[in-house]
């Protein structure tokens, strides 16, 4: 059973559910969808986005400094 309805979402973004009697209880998939009005909203949040991560860590630069730093510890704890 598929239900669908088009509702305003209020400011504090809370709505709550109602289901008809007919539908089954049980395990059930919700699913909310955005139809905003003007597709560039989404794609000026992401623009504004742009170089955020500039001067971040690659995930390999990441994973070779915890590993140098694993290795100064083992050596510290063989040297005691």
């Amino acid at each position: 059973m598929v239900l669908e309805k088009i509702i305003e979402v209020p400011e504090n973004r809370r709505i709550f559910l109602d289901l008809p009697p007919e539908l089954p209880f049980g395990k059930v998939r919700v699913s909310v969808f955005s139809l905003s009005e003007n597709p560039q909203e989404k794609a000026g949040s992401l623009l504004s986005m742009r170089g955020s991560c500039k001067g971040i860590d690659t995930m390999d630069a990441y994973f070779a400094r915890k590993q140098a730093e694993k290795v100064l510890e083992n050596h510290k704890k063989e040297s005691n």
